[in-house]
């Protein structure tokens, strides 16, 4: 099965042949293998499990869109990393300000704004960054 993997900046894998890959979606993980019925839906931030010939590579992802056909399976996502320099600290840092940010917009009644939520969701993509630390 042939597998792309797409940040918004940049091609991390083009029409790689796997086994299988299980995407972290907003109803839960999803695994797609071989043959497997076309779908089209949203990642949400966590870990992207891609399962080659004998060994498994794990990829922190953001948000974004996956979509499985005749031809593959292509996830883009507005974050990839494959957590080469993973900064602890900097997870902290951004977590922290994000976990603040979102005190704040609680107390002025802001919580449905889009600031409060992609404050949300950049706790969700700096855990999926700390989960894939962990891993390696």
């Amino acid at each position: 099965m042939l597998f792309s993997l797409i940040s918004t900046t940049k091609k991390v894998l083009d029409k790689t042949e796997i086994e299988s890959v299980i995407i972290p979606t907003i109803n839960g993980e999803i695994q797609v293998l071989p043959n497997h019925l076309p779908v089209l839906g949203v990642t949400q931030p966590g870990i992207l499990r891609i399962q080659y010939i004998g060994r498994e590579v794990s990829y922190a992802l953001g948000a974004g869109i996956y979509e499985v056909d005749a031809n593959g399976v292509r996830v883009i996502a507005d974050m990839v990393d494959s957590g080469e320099s993973i900064n602890a600290d900097s997870i902290s840092k951004k977590k922290e300000e994000a976990k603040a940010f979102m005190a704040q917009a609680r107390k002025d009644g802001l919580q449905n704004s889009a600031e409060y939520l992609a404050a949300e969701e950049e706790i969700l993509k700096q855990t999926a960054l700390e989960q894939l630390a962990k891993r390696s």
